[in-house]
């Protein structure tokens, strides 16, 4: 059960200390009505997602504010969907890249072909970090990172690294509430005795849009650490670390964590005994979800949340049966994303994939979009419309 509830009033959590108490139904001439349009989207900028949704539903004129196009650079944004691939041998380009729309709503269009990224044969989506896409492409002379905001169709060609071939783990962090400026983080495994690439962790490349430039750090640690392979690798960027979800032989999955440094690393578990279960950061804290199978044969769905991150706790957030849950269907399933504002848990069903959405409050569980393969990585999306001086069309 869930052992939170909702995070309400939501207006209490934002980034500064402003107090809404307008009501839909204050009559004429009120101080609410008598805001200047300039004005009431200043306010409405430093309210959080949840606040700003709900004040959609306070009048026409406040739905229309919100979703003027000149008002986006300002206001934060939602999830919009997922960015995931499809392959299909039969087409040219063989790989084709789709945004799942999460809300049903029309959404601003975004060019999933990714022309805008002129020269480029081939583009491979790693990761998506507050509204930056990170993407390998083909350039005629070898694959090369960029950098890009599809929402304003802008991009920057990161330098050439030299982990060809030894690319273990690649991840953006970005956070534009504490710098416009991100980072891309490439973990490095080891080769055997053969040349053959293995799994273990033995340093990172570290890329900063400040300096422009790579630095390569080796670990900090003796431990032997493993990647877990790209359908169960989850990452996540917060308080100016990155968090990757790896494995050990002597203690089981943890959570390596890196600074922007990469000079502080440090590892601590996973709750109890889980496996193959996926990291995530919602409502400001590190989730982690996993189905799990019992001696029995019966699946739980299993959510903690880690609230108090310095002393790296987990507390219980949400279990229940498989069986109990509304619309539930029995196939293999897979976690791969969790709302970034709501306790909404997505997952895969199948291997003709579903892409379905389950609401631990209402236990209800409903259809998001059908895949035609199931093709990892499926990267959460929030359009980013504010200008980054690092990306460049």
């Amino acid at each position: 059960m869930s052992a939170s509830a909702d995070r309400s009033p939501p207006w209490e959590e934002g980034r500064a200390s402003v107090r809404i108490r307008f009501s839909s139904s204050a009559p004429s001439g009120t101080p609410a009505e008598r805001l200047t349009d300039d004005l009431l989207v200043e306010i409405l900028s430093r309210v959080p997602v949840k606040s700003l949704c709900r004040f959609k539903c306070v009048s026409n004129h406040w739905l229309s504010l919100i979703h003027h196009p000149d008002h986006r650079k300002k206001l934060p944004q939602t999830l919009a969907g997922f960015f995931y691939t499809t392959d299909d041998f039969e087409r040219i380009p063989i790989s084709a890249y789709h945004l799942a729309n999460f809300s049903g709503r029309s959404c601003p269009p975004i060019d999933t072909s990714f022309s805008f990224l002129r020269n480029h044969r081939r583009v491979d989506l790693l990761d998506c970090c507050a509204g930056l896409l990170l993407c390998s492409c083909y350039t005629g002379e070898g694959d090369r990172y960029i950098v890009c905001n599809p929402a304003r169709e802008e991009w920057v060609m990161l330098p050439e690294t030299s982990n060809a071939g030894t690319r273990g783990t690649v991840s953006l962090g970005f956070d534009l509430a504490v710098s416009s400026h991100f980072h891309v983080f490439v973990l490095l495994a080891f080769m055997d005795h053969d040349g053959n690439l293995g799994r273990g962790l033995t340093r990172v490349d570290i890329f900063s849009s400040e300096t422009g430039r790579w630095v390569r750090k080796e670990k900090r640690w003796n431990e032997n650490l493993y990647f877990l392979g790209p359908r169960h690798q989850s990452t996540v960027f917060l308080n100016g670390y990155m968090h990757f979800y790896a494995y050990s032989i002597t203690s089981s999955h943890c959570v390596v964590v890196v600074d922007m440094e990469g000079e502080t690393w440090t590892t601590f578990r996973i709750p109890g005994h889980l496996r193959h279960g996926f990291l995530q950061l919602s409502q400001g804290c590190l989730h982690y979800s996993s189905f799990q199978e019992d001696e029995d044969e019966v699946v739980r769905l299993v959510v903690y949340v880690l609230e108090d991150y310095d002393n790296k706790e987990w507390m219980l957030k949400h279990i229940i049966e498989t069986s109990h849950i509304s619309g539930w269907t029995p196939i293999d399933h897979r976690c791969i994303a969790i709302h970034p504002e709501y306790d909404l848990i997505f997952f895969t069903v199948g291997v003709a994939t579903k892409i379905m959405c389950y609401d631990m409050n209402s236990r209800q569980v409903k259809l998001i979009s059908n895949v035609e393969y199931d093709n990892p990585p499926y990267l959460l999306y929030v359009p980013l419309y504010a200008e980054i001086q690092s990306l460049h069309t």
